[in-house]
């Protein structure tokens, strides 16, 4: 029987933190974003970049108590979102935070409930005050009221004339009341009719158009921080305040290496299910799966075009569990490099003790980081991947519960 690899944990997007799930949280939730959850005895001062001193923001909080110990272990991890800074090494913290199980817990957050009474304070819906008085139709007949006997002695033209010296054109829209209404665009371009002739005869000539944008300037571009944020540097608690991702939870599975199987199986079994019902023979329905060989045609695995078996490997092995974003195993089970890695994690800067890689995050966690104080979704950090490794023996001691990891960043290959 084949060996079973180390234990591979996956972190994949969960729903998003709200007034009424967030008691919840505490350092031993697995989450994204937000504000770091740290225990009530544990004091630090918030990471900033190395690189331009900015406030960093948490990426993603991972419980990671190791076996057989009795202390509660959480890594928090940071990344600085000035566009400067990204793909370096210098611009990621992680922090590891342990402390013995024996040590109170932090408070649970209680939701407040809503006291609004619906039958004291609830608006009225019939109250006249609600209404819009100065609801006015973009065409206002006026309201004079003309006699009978004068309609009747006017001729048909004179009729017409009077009736549109009544009508008056008010610049207000009826759907929008006092607030104003649309405004024809001026110096609009003025209403022009070809006359189609013979197709044959009409030869189109269009000029060279130079391009008036640089293209990889644009592709480059990115979204300016709030001014508030940026206004906040001086001021780096009101900055720390302003300045997180939208926080959501973290779900966690572990590592499935043969999804094709379990489909395939689920579709036989749907497949026999249906003959039961129908009567149909499923004998001449082929479902290959990747035990079968015989008389079945064998294709031989190519080579990637673009000759990179490494990050060839890198998305073939991500594809098998779409979604995931993190990825977790301390059992000697290395990341997945995008190509090879020249940096060097060196040694426990606490106990000269070796580094082991302990997480990976995946580029798959960029579109999910959306900056609390953004009006609309930003990009705010750009990387390919980042590889976390902490000490082997997991150091630790009660004057210096935290303690600060190695992050190496591998830039996206284009």
């Amino acid at each position: 029987m084949a060996k079973m690899g180390p234990q591979v944990f996956l972190g994949f997007e969960d729903e998003i933190v709200t007034e009424k799930n967030k008691y919840l949280l505490n350092f031993k939730t697995n989450k994204i974003g937000g504000k770091a959850d740290i225990p009530n005895n544990i004091k630090w001062e918030h990471p900033v970049c190395s690189l331009c001193q900015f406030p960093q923001p948490l990426i993603v909080q991972v419980y990671s108590p190791l076996d057989n110990s009795r202390y509660h272990r959480t890594l928090y991890i940071y990344a600085c979102v000035n566009p400067n800074c990204w793909n370096q090494n210098e611009s990621w913290t992680c922090l590891r935070v342990q402390m013995e199980d024996s040590v109170e817990e932090t408070t649970p957050f209680i939701p407040k409930t809503n006291t609004m009474q619906w039958c004291a304070d609830a608006d009225d819906w019939d109250d006249d005050n609600n209404m819009n008085e100065l609801e006015e139709n973009g065409n206002v007949i006026s309201p004079e009221r003309i006699s009978d006997e004068d309609e009747e002695s006017f001729s048909l033209d004179e009729s017409i004339r009077f009736n549109l010296g009544n009508l008056t054109v008010d610049d207000k829209n009826a759907n929008i009341g006092a607030q104003g209404g649309a405004v024809g665009r001026q110096n609009s371009p003025a209403a022009s009719a070809e006359i189609e002739g013979d197709e044959g005869e009409i030869i189109t000539i269009d000029s060279p158009v130079m391009p008036q944008h640089d293209i990889a300037a644009l592709l480059h571009e990115t979204t300016p921080l709030p001014v508030e944020i940026c206004s906040g540097v001086a001021n780096s608690k009101r900055c720390n305040n302003a300045l997180y991702f939208s926080p959501l939870f973290m779900s966690v599975w572990e590592e499935s290496y043969s999804p094709s199987n379990v489909t395939d199986k689920h579709v036989k079994d749907l497949l026999q299910e249906y003959q039961s019902k129908e009567d149909f023979n499923i004998s001449h329905v082929e479902i290959e799966d990747g035990a079968d060989s015989g008389s079945k045609e064998n294709y031989e695995k190519g080579v990637p075009a673009h000759g990179d078996k490494m990050f060839h490997y890198f998305l073939s092995r991500i594809q098998k569990n779409p979604g995931q974003i993190l990825r977790y195993c301390r059992d000697n089970e290395g990341p997945l490099f995008l190509y090879p890695q020249m940096d060097i994690v060196g040694k426990c800067q606490y106990c000269q003790a070796e580094k082991v890689f302990e997480v990976q995050i995946l580029p798959t966690i960029i579109p999910i980081l959306k900056l609390h104080s953004d009006a609309k979704p930003s990009t705010r950090l750009e990387f390919g991947t980042a590889l976390v490794y902490t000490c082997k023996n997991s150091c630790w001691s009660l004057d210096t519960p935290v303690r600060q990891e190695t992050v190496i960043v591998q830039k996206e290959i284009l």
